[in-house]
């Protein structure tokens, strides 16, 4: 595919993709069929350019959408990592509390 030349729209397009995609960058270059190259460059001139950026998508709001849902997750996997080591201590506490009880057969 060298020297194809790609329509404005699908760049746009691609360069949306990319940002709204759970896909890595390289992965959503080879499902279009573009250089990996290529499709950082459409996504660089897009961001630098920001009259054209700001009629397609708000790359400022979009990252801090990201840095928010990072932030969350950050702080889910703490409080689940803290239910995680408190279940892990739970059976200890357990079992020592079992072998200390003593059964006495029933007086008759």
């Amino acid at each position: 595919m060298s020297n194809q030349k790609y329509t404005e729209e699908f760049r746009k397009e691609a360069v949306k993709m990319a940002l709204e995609s759970d896909q890595t960058n390289a992965q959503i270059a080879e499902n279009l069929g573009v250089k990996y190259k290529t499709f950082m460059n459409w996504i660089h001139k897009s961001m630098t350019e920001p009259e054209e950026a700001s009629k397609t998508i708000d790359y400022k709001s979009r990252y801090q959408e990201l840095v928010d849902e990072v932030t969350k997750l950050k702080k889910d996997l703490k409080q689940t990592t803290i239910e995680r080591e408190i279940l892990k201590k739970r059976p200890r506490t357990l079992r020592a509390k079992i072998r200390k009880v003593r059964i006495y057969p029933k007086p008759q």
